[in-house]
């Protein structure tokens, strides 16, 4: 996530100050997935539990990207238990952060957020003891669900507040699918997108009327209209968050630069629709499963009734109600095939199922391997269930694989091996001996010496454990193009709209929006 921040302060000049997700003093998992549904076009609940990676950890991961391009602001959002917590988050915190947003109103977390924001004595504490021991301003930002923002507003205002946040997310609510199971792992969430506008309208006005320091208005800003009302309602800085759902980078900008036309009165560049998505972006299917079989010592192929045209290397999540979700890329879209390796609760859950059992399934997410222009010949690389998208990409462009290798670290079945060699031309297959990984990459670095000249001319798709991508990449660029070899990365992917930031690559990309699909000369961590 810092370098997200980072990229995202430099390469889009509209915006003007950077606020971080919520860190507490030491990590937090936050909750199982499904965090985000998307319950109507643009409105969205969630519940990802203040999951971060800790106050120090972030720290140094931030440091080193200070200050920001053209020294934009970073508002550090902390959280706590108790004012002495607060604090102490807020001293690891202080040699990066230009202010604190102080993280009183998330209503889904229990012994945090809104539950220490609606004590009045609670608040004034955690407001006084940060005054006192930090020098830099603080910005406590206040639950719309408070029955007394006005009299909040002046508490905060008189313990020496230098401005305040409005608002959090509302709620929380639940969201339910077709056959009303809970979809959110936590069964509740905040409420947030543009179906919140009018109660952010509302908390910022009753606000502004009580209070004479500056308001940052959030909470379903998605247009300059938005942008006028909250301004004309008493705010002076104007935060937006759900309304990139599901924008690449560069859309992004995009957005910020249209945005920032509409309020300079620029008809020539047309405003940003209110919601930029004509459907919701994690509907789910709800398909049966055809066969689940083992297919390796640490595998299984899971066969579906139904799913979705994809690209290959696009991603699915695969969701059992009650258990979770994960993201998966798919050996075969329209009849699914997916490679199953078991190593947490969801994917065990995932081996145990049998013919005939329901699974939902949302997507198709990311962006997918480039089709190879004729006649440039397709080599392709493959890694454990990382061969799922290079299957799909050996089927959807056959008659371009010249050469592919498939590698795996425990012995798979005869059957599976077959299924492989028998539909992708040149294929080879290779199994790790013990303690010795990594032969899919000698036998791709055997074959470039054979034939150096066809893989000068190739493009290649890598697909697997970062490991061996790395590797796999390093032995290519011996001889084909940096420019032409793509890798899919197997990234965390929880949320796959872009709003939760677990993907986030050293390079500020998020790879389920960016990604997963992203040329190996980009600056990626892989």
């Amino acid at each position: 996530m810092p370098a997200v921040i980072a990229r995202i302060a430099r390469e889009i000049p509209a915006i003007g100050f950077l606020t971080t997700k919520t860190l507490s003093v030491n990590p937090r998992e936050g909750y199982r997935e499904p965090i985000v549904h998307e319950y109507y076009p643009g409105c969205f609940v969630n519940a990802v539990g203040l999951a971060n990676p800790g106050a120090r950890n972030f720290l140094e991961a931030m440091r080193p990207l200070l200050p920001l391009h053209e020294n934009k602001p970073l508002l550090v959002s902390i959280m706590g238990n108790d004012a002495e917590e607060f604090l102490e988050c807020a001293l690891i915190l202080d040699p990066i952060a230009d202010a604190f947003e102080l993280n009183l109103s998330c209503p889904h977390v229990k012994g945090s957020g809104q539950s220490v924001g609606s004590d009045p004595e609670v608040v004034r504490s955690v407001v006084r003891l940060l005054k006192t021991r930090i020098k830099k301003p603080i910005v406590p930002k206040l639950s719309p669900n408070l029955g007394d923002i006005p009299g909040m507003a002046r508490l905060c205002e008189e313990e020496g507040a230098a401005g305040l946040s409005l608002i959090n997310t509302v709620g929380p609510g639940t969201a339910v699918d077709a056959e009303g199971n809970p979809i959110l792992s936590n069964i509740n969430g905040g409420l947030s997108g543009a179906g919140i506008f009018p109660v952010g309208l509302k908390a910022v006005r009753e606000a502004a009327s009580a209070v004479n320091i500056p308001i940052i208005a959030s909470g379903g800003i998605g247009s300059a209209e938005d942008v006028t009302a909250y301004m004309e309602a008493g705010a002076s800085f104007f935060a937006v968050g759900s309304a990139l759902a599901g924008l690449k980078t560069h859309e992004i900008a995009d957005f910020f630069a249209k945005l920032t036309s509409a309020l300079e009165r620029r008809p020539a560049q047309p405003a940003p629709a209110k919601c930029l998505a004509p459907t919701s972006r994690t509907t789910y299917s709800k398909t049966r499963v055809v066969e689940n079989t083992r297919i390796g010592d640490d595998m299984s192929e899971l066969r579906l009734e139904q799913g979705s045209p994809c690209e290959p290397g696009n991603f699915f999540f695969l969701r059992l109600p009650g258990i979770g979700e994960k993201p998966f890329s798919p050996a075969r879209d329209l009849a699914p095939i997916y490679l199953v390796r078991k190593v947490g609760p969801f994917t065990s859950a995932l081996e145990r199922l049998k013919p005939g059992d329901w699974i939902y399934m949302r997507g198709p997410y990311g962006q997918g391997f480039p089709a190879p222009p004729p006649p440039r010949p397709l080599v392709l690389v493959a890694g454990g269930t990382g061969s799922a998208p290079i299957m799909l990409a050996a089927a959807r462009w056959k008659h371009a694989v010249v050469r592919s290798f498939f590698g795996f670290s425990a012995d798979i079945t005869d059957q599976f091996r077959q299924e492989i060699m028998g539909n992708i031309s040149g294929a080879d297959v290779v199994i790790d001996a013990p303690n010795q990984v990594g032969q899919v990459v000698r036998s791709l670095a055997e074959d470039m010496m054979l034939k150096p000249d066809l893989y000068k001319e190739c493009l290649a798709f890598v697909c697997g454990p970062a490991a061996m991508m790395r590797a796999a990449v390093a032995v290519l660029k011996e001889q084909a193009p940096e420019e032409r070899i793509f890798i899919a990365r197997e990234d965390i992917m929880r949320c796959g709209i872009g709003l939760c930031g677990s993907c986030g690559t050293s390079g500020g990309l998020r790879s389920c929006i960016d990604g997963p699909v992203m040329p190996a000369h980009a600056d990626l961590d892989f």
